[in-house]
């Protein structure tokens, strides 16, 4: 059996009887809760770092676009794809 830890948080008391009240009402333990959002974190954090530098370079490229003023909004991207969409459909290339 591995060794066992123990942590302790700190929150507002109001939350702390809604969760303890969810977990009645779900019939489970809040430590039992607890214990799965931990092991979710650390699975959803253990991400390769190939892919981790892929995301962060993205990132910094989008940055650097809006703060060059090279950006186009969601509606105007939507209107010129809809815009060839059409076209294609008009002329059977789909």
């Amino acid at each position: 059996m591995a060794p066992k830890a123990q942590l302790t948080i700190d929150m507002d008391a109001t939350l702390a009887a809604e969760f303890a009240a969810a977990t009645r009402s779900a019939r489970t333990s809040e430590t039992e809760v607890l214990r799965a959002m931990v092991r979710d974190y650390v699975e959803r954090q253990n991400v390769p770092e190939a892919y981790r530098s892929f995301v962060e370079a993205k990132v910094e490229r989008g940055r650097a676009d809006v703060t060059a003023g090279i950006t186009q909004s969601a509606e105007d991207v939507e209107r010129e794809f809809s815009q060839l969409r059409n076209r294609l459909i008009d002329t059977g290339q789909q």
